[in-house]
């Protein structure tokens, strides 16, 4: 364990590169025969999708798509993921397994236990898969409600998505009542957005930007784009892991997967967004909606970045990723807690890259193009160590694999949202607490990140106006700091209330076993091959 590559072979392949999709359900079950389940996983796993399959998908994918092709893959690819219940309950008769626990409390914990009694989620806004069921009695400290398990199935087409779920139906003979392994929760079905709105969500922002690149996978980043991280930040005993030599030999080379729902109404977010552009100066006109979205989101719809373009779109810069946020004090640029920033600070968050307010031509022209001819207003002083390259990216990184569900926004839509839509967000980390956790609670959540903002309002930058948990009138009053287009030296304060526009329905944390893990709970080793 530890210095090795990764082995693209053992991933699972949604994981990385990424499972090519189109559509994708998660099905939801508990394993109801734990020796019958054994058995026919044994059956199954050579239909997991690996790495190295994946990326062989997605470069057939590239070359037709460069020859003017479409692309369909002929077959769903399938990934799986487990609960801690359901690994006690897979594992509990395996001797090596007994006792080698995967030594991460969130994780044991589970989504609902962890973001109810320590973070801000609303039993009553949680959907009932996702929560106990009303006779459940907390002070037994029962959790056998939880699901076991999630396969995942992704597809390039309907039918293709359709004949993936029906082979998972088949092995694990969930029409025969003689046979039967599983049960089924809940199964959710996402699907791309159609037409000019494909890779979007249903906000309108292009999604899965800025991903981070892991060391020996992906290419190295180029100038001014955020380090590449180590494999160790996403599976389990590679190096960057913290707990590298605590963990069973049997989950090397997994990772953590989160599920979670977030239900997004589109026209109560529109709404807020245009009535309050129109009293903030810096936001009124013909583009002051459009612009203050963008300023919340750290984008603006086509992918543009707001640390380049701040005051209008050009999706000559999308998918951009040439920034960091510099300089770090100016409220002229992207704000201090915009999404994209308080997800991923980079500079904001390096004491060692820079100074608070060393110009950056990237961050109001094109990076290629080194002008400072009008550079923004900045502080006279900083007591930032000079420019410096830190030697390593954030551990706090997340590979994130989501989705869209429902349908597009209808008519009768415009005041009110009356049907359910909005993003399935899952993420990959070696670490919840670091991952996940974290950012939820002490980065979305939290209004005085990030810190050290000289200009930024007395009561902080403000929290992350789309994954905050905000969510009732008990919890600290939401906002975020913005130019207001008048006072340079100070942010003005823009009331978020109770985010009524990102209501988040709960979900639950899993682990994804490598390949030869999930040999390893069919046969009590890994598959006559070393861990």
């Amino acid at each position: 364990m530890g210095s090795n590559p990764v082995n693209k072979s053992n991933i699972q392949g949604g994981i990385w590169p990424r499972m090519p999709k189109e559509f994708e359900s998660y099905l939801f079950y508990k394993i109801s025969n734990v020796d019958r389940f054994r058995n026919d996983l044994r059956d199954f796993i050579g239909n997991i999708t690996t790495g190295l399959e994946c990326e062989e998908l997605l470069a057939k994918i590239k070359l037709a798509q460069e020859a003017g092709i479409s692309r369909k893959i002929p077959k769903s690819c399938v990934n799986v993921a487990f609960t801690q219940k359901g690994l006690e309950k897979v594992c509990a008769m395996i001797p090596c397994c007994i006792g080698a626990e995967l030594n991460d409390g969130l994780y044991e914990k589970g989504m609902y236990s962890d973001l109810i009694f320590e973070g801000a989620d609303i039993p009553e806004r949680l959907l009932p898969e996702f929560k106990p069921p009303p006779e459940h009695d907390p002070a037994k400290d029962d959790d056998s409600w939880r699901c076991d398990l999630v396969l995942i199935v992704a597809a390039s087409c309907e039918k293709t998505l359709n004949e993936g779920i029906a082979r998972i139906e088949t092995n694990f003979h969930l029409r025969d009542m003689n046979k039967n392994s599983l049960d089924l929760v809940v199964a959710k079905h996402g699907q791309r957005r159609p037409g000019d709105f494909r890779g979007r969500e249903h906000f309108g922002f292009e999604d899965h930007i800025s991903q981070p690149q892991i060391q020996g996978l992906d290419p190295e980043p180029g100038p001014r784009e955020p380090l590449s991280c180590l494999p160790g930040y996403i599976f389990v005993g590679h190096d960057g892991d913290p707990r590298q030599h605590n963990m069973p030999p049997w989950s090397y080379e997994g990772s953590f997967l989160v599920f979670r729902q977030l239900d997004e109404k589109v026209p109560e977010f529109n709404n807020f967004i245009k009535e309050a552009a129109s009293k903030i100066p810096n936001y009124q006109g013909d583009n002051g909606a459009e612009k203050l979205a963008a300023h919340l989101m750290g984008r603006w719809k086509s992918g543009a970045p707001v640390a380049l373009t701040p005051d209008h779109d050009d999706p000559k810069l999308a998918f951009r990723n040439d920034f960091d946020f510099r300089p770090k004090q100016s409220i002229m640029g992207c704000p201090f807690a915009a999404h994209a920033r308080k997800m991923r600070p980079r500079a904001d968050h390096k004491r060692d890259l820079g100074k608070d307010d060393d110009f950056v031509a990237g961050q109001f022209t094109d990076p290629l193009v080194h002008d400072t001819s009008n550079p923004p207003d900045l502080e006279e002083d900083s007591d930032e160590e000079p420019d410096q390259t830190p030697d390593k990216e954030d551990a706090s990184v997340i590979l994130r694999r989501g989705i869209t569900f429902g349908p597009e926004l209808g008519l009768d839509e415009k005041e009110k949202t009356t049907k359910s839509r909005g993003v399935y967000f899952t993420c990959y980390q070696s670490d919840i607490r670091d991952g996940f956790n974290l950012l939820m609670t002490r980065w979305a959540s939290n209004s005085f990140f990030p810190t050290s903002k000289k200009r930024t309002h007395q009561d902080g930058p403000g929290m992350d106006p789309f994954t905050n948990q905000r969510q009732r009138k008990d919890h600290p009053e939401g906002h975020i700091s913005l130019f207001d287009g008048v006072d340079t030296k100070k942010t003005h304060k823009l009331d978020l209330g109770t985010s009524p526009w990102v209501d988040q329905r709960g979900g639950e944390y899993f682990f994804t076993p490598s390949i030869r893990g999930l040999h390893w709970f069919c046969n009590g080793k890994p598959g006559g091959q070393s861990v």
